[in-house]
């Protein structure tokens, strides 16, 4: 089995996913594929009930708060119902308002603290922000409840999560990018995930279309970063895959 840690099958064209369902059965992938907001859940749910390895998580995605706090209580239910919470997070690199850091500021303490009520992991986005995330999540004591989703930032911070136990997904980079080989060397292998953050993410690396089955490079590129045969990476992320989804 082949775990996909973060991806978006709702950014799939509606012609283009019973051949992305047959890409994850006959590939025996599972997929979390994680909210940007409610309306993406709202699909992601619909898709699961087509394609049964398809696990839909509820979020919401820095580039999707603008500069005012919805009111966070209506997602409630969504977030006790999910089975890991993410896509959340924040994002000060990408984004160009600086009037939405404060709103994406509460908006992820918000989710890090329901996320401790209900014992539930976090899948996070931490471009740019990556010592405020640490430090967010340190104060709340949930590091070891945290997914950090292809993380770029400074070798500092990137020790100090690993040395509090948090996991890490590696991306479609891996094959192409010497930092994110550097980093898959550091995280210890029952911490390290794999994810392909589908579809458009390759195309930011090679002008590609991601489908499903790009997770396959993903753990090829990891094995040969780490030295490791593929099998005993199998069997560690999907140890640590029922573990966090046992919840």
């Amino acid at each position: 089995m082949y775990i996909d840690f973060h991806s978006h099958i709702d950014f799939y064209k509606d012609h283009e996913l019973q051949k992305v369902y047959d890409d994850i059965n006959e590939n025996n992938i599972k997929v979390i594929s994680c909210a940007m907001d409610e309306e993406s859940y709202k699909k992601n749910f619909e898709f699961s009930k087509s394609c049964s390895n398809i696990i839909p998580t509820f979020g919401i995605h820095p580039w999707k708060i603008t500069d005012k706090v919805p009111n966070l209580d209506i997602y409630d239910d969504y977030i006790k119902s999910s089975k890991i919470i993410g896509e959340v997070g924040l994002d000060f690199h990408w984004v160009e308002d600086k009037s939405t850091f404060e709103p994406q500021i509460e908006v992820f303490k918000h989710f890090v603290k329901k996320a401790k009520t209900y014992d539930k992991f976090l899948n996070i986005h931490t471009k740019g922000a990556e010592k405020l995330v640490y430090d967010i999540l340190n104060k709340e004591n949930m590091l070891e409840k945290s997914i950090i989703h292809w993380y770029s930032g400074d070798f500092h911070t990137l020790n100090k999560f690993i040395d509090s136990n948090s996991y890490f997904t590696l991306s479609v980079d891996i094959n192409t990018s010497q930092k994110s080989k550097e980093i898959a060397k550091l995280v210890p292998l029952n911490h390290i995930l794999a994810e392909t953050d589908g579809p458009t993410a390759l195309e930011w690396v090679n002008g590609a279309y991601g489908m499903p089955s790009e997770i396959i490079n993903v753990y090829n590129g990891m094995c040969s970063a780490k030295d490791i045969q593929l099998d005993e990476l199998k069997y560690n992320i999907t140890k640590t895959y029922n573990s966090i989804l046992s919840k």
